[in-house]
């Protein structure tokens, strides 16, 4: 199933029963590791207890026990991710419900990620973690991910919403989103993927492992390498390379305590031609995949080196706890058009041109048509360099315990995190000549050089408490953060703490005919990261959900209503976003906000004769988004704000539809997915830039022959070409139509 779980914190209860009858009754089924978990309970007690064999626990290696999480949260599992073999995080996560995105290169390899309306810009406001360990470059000091895990090597996702996310941090404004790596298997074990397809696209994709019951060692690695879809005017590469191998051991002495030791390694690496620069609407409408001549130096470069050690074990039969160590350091260097010497802003310039006069000749140089006449017409090409260093301890703890007829299993975390960001930050000059970029006479000049650090201590507790058909699960969060901003150009350091405690609870109350209702609140909060201004507040607001689900093997029903009343809404004004110069990486308060949605889920399996499966799947997410307060913002994307104006990059419509059949070895799926427009800009939506709706159309095939299977996709079948953002500066089209087929083996 293509969305896998839904959380199911209860499920069915039987009709009533005549005396001494006894039936089996399914309480509830996890979709975990690729196979069916189901549970069965006495008809009368229709909510499993702490006491059965799987826990709240979300954070570990293996898929979390989806029946008992308060709050929203949707799994997918490795069968899921490779029915349809993407590797656009965007594509994957497009048929969640309350789930945003905004592209940028068309490819995935910046995603902007925003849960239930919290922009979703580099995916700044979403705790992102892999194998329940923060993975963002610098979480608390630039939030901003800059680098994400090739999903292609990812064996299950989980995107938790509402009181399921207070138990992650420091990003509680929207949720969370756990990706999970494949563990280290019991057995030897080969896998093997290639596929290429259109744009000589080209992916390979292998695991070697040996494994017994106390040990064992597993290698993976990923490469993806794509020539890219824009057209540079002059030509020239502006595709992309990236690469991720991963080593992880295990080791398992199989004593009293049950203790196990892992330790994993990943090497990341990319090299993207990418640029930040679109085109003008009307160069857009001429030929979307357009790159203008000036861009040809543009060029992200990036490695990272990661490594974690987790301990766990189970000193006695109600008691769980781990204890995870982890150092990850990326470097990066991003060589991008950024803007001229003096003149327009490239957002204006290309987004509200100006025919004829000085905007006109700005323009023709930025296109490469005309030549630089003067120092100020000279392109800046910034040398963005940046080391980010983010590691930590945390340990957890889940404990079992039963008061009277209540069942406990209370979950304590505690976790001590240092990161931080070194930014330097060069500009060089060139002039346009004939078509081409030139060096200007000027010499290269620092344009920024600075360093933000954070030390974080963040402090967890939830009880999950089960009475009968009850589940209550009250929980809070601390968070203590101290940060600290140097800034060698301007001679100045400044330094700000913040202590947070946030406070969240869910329930669910099991109904007859096999309905769940299920609703909480909790504290949303986002942290104020180094360097800003004194008057600059956290994002603080209060998050409520209700909702009912109807969950079994065959079928998944589910209907959610999310409200969320923010008492002061942020924003940061990054390069992604087209901010440059003292704007850049400042942070703005935003007066109060209001966003209330519904998200939906169903889908069923349908059996047919001559074993034929027919699986109908449908998502859909209505949302409000809009100001509560008036303000006025230097924030180009709110600027002068009235109470009801809409905020940017949230679509009120957004839903998919998907029908996958099966017939033993062969299976087909056909999907579509939309997105209606929204603005990029705060306001009515009567005057603001917005970016239009649209629809995506993708099919895949697969056919299995022994160890061996076979497939073949299409996206973007209808090679639609709209407008998907106008930041940082112009317009940028979606990726056109592809196709790419490919084999899978797997030993045994």
């Amino acid at each position: 199933m293509l969305c896998a779980v839904l959380v199911s914190m209860v499920a069915s209860q039987t009709p009533m029963l005549a005396p001494r009858e006894r039936r089996r009754v399914v309480v509830a089924q996890a979709d975990v590791d690729g196979g069916y978990w189901e549970v069965e309970a006495d008809p009368v007690e229709a909510v499993p207890d702490a006491g059965s064999r799987f826990t709240t626990k979300v954070t570990g290696q293996r898929g979390p026990d989806v029946r008992r999480i308060t709050g929203s949260a949707v799994t997918l599992t490795e069968e899921d991710l490779e029915r349809r073999e993407l590797n656009d995080i965007h594509r994957v996560l497009g048929e969640v419900p309350g789930v945003y995105f905004r592209e940028e290169d068309g490819l995935g390899l910046r995603p902007n990620i925003g849960l239930r309306g919290v922009n979703p810009d580099r995916s700044s406001k979403v705790t992102l973690m892999e194998d329940g360990v923060l993975l963002t470059p610098a979480p608390y000091s630039a939030p901003a991910a800059y680098y994400f895990p090739l999903v292609t090597r990812m064996v299950g996702l989980e995107v938790y919403k509402g009181p399921a996310a207070i138990r992650f941090g420091p990003q509680t404004i929207g949720g969370a989103i756990n990706l999970r790596t494949r563990e280290v298997p019991k057995e030897n074990l080969f896998k093997l993927d290639v596929a290429g397809g259109s744009r000589f696209q080209a992916r390979v994709h292998g695991v070697a492992a040996v494994g017994t019951e106390k040990w064992g060692l597993l290698a993976e690695g990923a490469f993806l390498r794509d020539d890219g879809f824009k057209v540079l005017d002059r030509g020239g590469n502006t595709g992309f390379e990236r690469g991720e191998f991963m080593l992880k051991g295990r080791f398992s002495p199989g004593d009293a305590w049950n203790q196990q030791v892992e330790v994993k390694a990943t090497l990341a690496l990319e090299d993207s031609r990418e640029t930040y620069l679109g085109l003008t609407q009307e160069d857009f409408e001429a030929n979307p995949v357009r790159r203008y001549a000036t861009t040809a130096l543009d060029r992200m470069q990036w490695n990272r080196l990661s490594v974690t050690g987790r301990w766990s074990a189970q000193p006695t039969s109600w008691l769980t706890v781990s204890a995870t160590a982890y150092r990850h350091s990326l470097f990066r260097v991003w060589n991008r058009l950024d803007r001229f010497r003096r003149g327009p802003g490239l957002y204006e310039l290309l987004v509200q041109p100006v025919r004829g006069g000085l905007d006109g000749q700005y323009l023709g140089v930025l296109r490469g048509e005309v030549e630089s006449s003067s120092l100020d017409e000279s392109l800046i090409v910034l040398n963005n360099a940046r080391t980010f260093v983010s590691q930590g301890v945390q340990v957890e703890a889940v404990a079992k315990a039963t008061t009277g007829p209540i069942a406990h299993e209370v979950e304590a975390g505690v976790r001590f995190h240092h990161d931080e960001i070194r930014r330097n930050h060069t500009a060089t000059g060139y002039a346009v000549v004939n078509g081409a970029l030139e060096r200007d006479a000027l010499p290269v000049a620092q344009d920024a050089l600075n360093r933000g650090l954070s030390r974080a201590g963040a402090l967890h507790v939830h009880d999950t408490m089960t009475w009968g058909r009850f589940l209550l699960s009250p929980g809070l969060r601390v968070e203590l953060i101290d940060t600290v901003f140097a800034d060698d150009l301007a001679g100045r350091q400044t330094r700000s703490l913040q202590a947070v405690p946030l406070l969240g609870a869910g329930a669910v109350v099991a109904l007859p005919h096999g309905l769940n209702v299920f609703g909480g609140v909790h504290q949303g909060f986002s942290p104020v990261t180094p360097g800003q201004a004194v008057d600059v507040r956290p994002e603080r607001a209060l998050h409520g959900e209700l909702g009912v689900r109807a969950p079994s093997r065959r079928r998944r029903l589910e209907l959610v209503g999310f409200w969320s009343e923010y008492s002061n809404i942020t924003g940061e004004c990054t390069g992604s976003t087209g901010c440059v110069d003292d704007a850049l990486n400042r942070q703005f308060n935003g007066g109060a906000a209001r966003i209330v949605g519904l998200e939906a889920l169903a889908s069923v399996v349908i059996p047919l004769p001559a074993n034929v499966e027919l699986v109908p799947q449908l998502t859909y997410t209505l949302t409000s988004a809009r100001f509560s307060s008036d303000f006025t913002s230097s924030n180009p994307i709110w600027g002068v704000v009235r109470a009801g104006d809409l905020i940017p990059y949230v679509p009120m419509h957004q839903g998919s539809a998907r029908l996958i059949v099966n017939r033993e070895a062969l299976s087909l799926s056909v999907g579509a997915e939309y997105s209606s427009g929204f603005v990029e800009e705060a306001g009515d939506g009567t005057s603001q830039p917005t970016v239009p709706g649209r629809v995506l159309l993708d099919a895949t095939a697969s056919y299995r022959v022994g160890a061996f299977q076979f497939y073949a996709q299409g996206m973007n079948l209808t090679n639609q070409q709209v407008v998907v953002a106008r930041r940082p500066f112009g317009a940028r089209p979606l990726a056109p139509l592809a196709v790419q087929a490919g084999v899978r083996v797997q030993w045994p």
